[in-house]
């Protein structure tokens, strides 16, 4: 399926499981492995008789055995032939034991690949009742999304898409409803300005804000006010994330974000800076929040 260039690169086989490591420089596509998957079941399904011998090991090439690459054989090996006498479909040199026909080796399902170093990757597989237990687990999965999704399992797919697009629209209103209500709020915020020295000073403590939502808060008010210094804080677990902001006119007069977050997130314990006119930090003392606030106004 993938090519001349692949070579067993070592394996582990049990009664009902397998691992197969091979040398590949890409992923495998589902499409690939649906291919390798249905070949190895035809071959199972075939009912191909397996029979072992032991030759020398320059005959054994002769026949066209396989031999890993890098492994040291004596004078003799044991060749194991799958397959008629006419119609070989696998003959490997292989010293472990093995069934008498494909037959009873069941049903062979793929549940991995993946890569386990440059250039080489994996596959995991099932067996016999193995696989049926892991079909079995597959179908009450199955059916259960179906009850969840309201669709019979062909349409699954298709369902699950819709459900997903759905979500995220809901996803993306909810965004914009959080977004609003925080601006909003921002603008009560100017409207209970402190006024020192002529500017407009706003110190809040916020509750659960992520830190997208709290830079556009800022940049509300410094955008919305050109004579706003405001400092916002959000506590949230074992620290507090600092907002600094100043307008074009506060600026103008020599206050700056960068250096007022880092006075802020000092007192807190911690540190900051940014720029002129909008900067962040960070402080590590909850029972310094309040102190630290009221340095703004000085």
């Amino acid at each position: 399926v993938l090519g001349e260039h692949v070579h067993q690169a070592g394996s582990l086989v049990e009664p009902d499981r397998l691992r197969f490591d091979f040398t590949h420089f890409s992923a495998i596509s589902g499409q690939e492995l649906s291919e390798i998957s249905r070949m190895v079941n035809e071959e199972i399904l075939e009912g191909l008789p397996v029979t072992t011998q032991v030759l020398p090991v320059e005959e054994a090439k002769k026949l066209g055995a396989t031999a890993l690459f890098g492994e040291k054989y004596g004078a003799t090996v044991r060749v194991v032939s799958m397959g008629s006498e006419d119609e070989t479909f696998s003959m490997e040199f292989c010293g472990g034991t093995h069934l008498d026909n494909t037959a009873k080796i069941g049903l062979f399902h793929i549940r991995s690949e993946s890569s386990i170093a440059s250039g080489v990757r994996r596959i995991e597989a099932t067996v016999g009742y193995e696989s049926l237990k892991i079909m079995e687990r597959n179908e009450k999965i199955l059916s259960r999304a179906s009850e969840i999704l309201k669709a019979r399992p062909a349409e699954l797919a298709a369902r699950a898409e819709q459900a997903a697009e759905e979500l995220n629209q809901v996803r993306q209103t909810l965004e914009k409803l959080k977004a609003k209500a925080s601006l909003d709020e921002a603008r009560q915020y100017l409207a209970a300005y402190k006024s020192v020295a002529g500017l407009h000073v706003v110190t809040r403590t916020l509750g659960d804000v992520d830190a997208n939502t709290l830079r556009q808060m800022g940049d509300f008010l410094r955008d919305k006010e050109p004579a706003v210094v405001a400092v916002l804080a959000v506590p949230g677990g074992e620290k507090i994330t600092f907002l600094a902001v100043c307008g074009r006119e506060a600026v103008s007069r020599g206050v700056k974000a960068g250096e007022l977050v880092k006075l802020v997130s000092g007192i807190a314990g911690g540190s900051g800076g940014g720029k002129p006119d909008s900067a962040m930090g960070g402080g590590k003392d909850l029972l310094k929040l309040d102190d630290a606030l009221a340095a703004v106004d000085d």
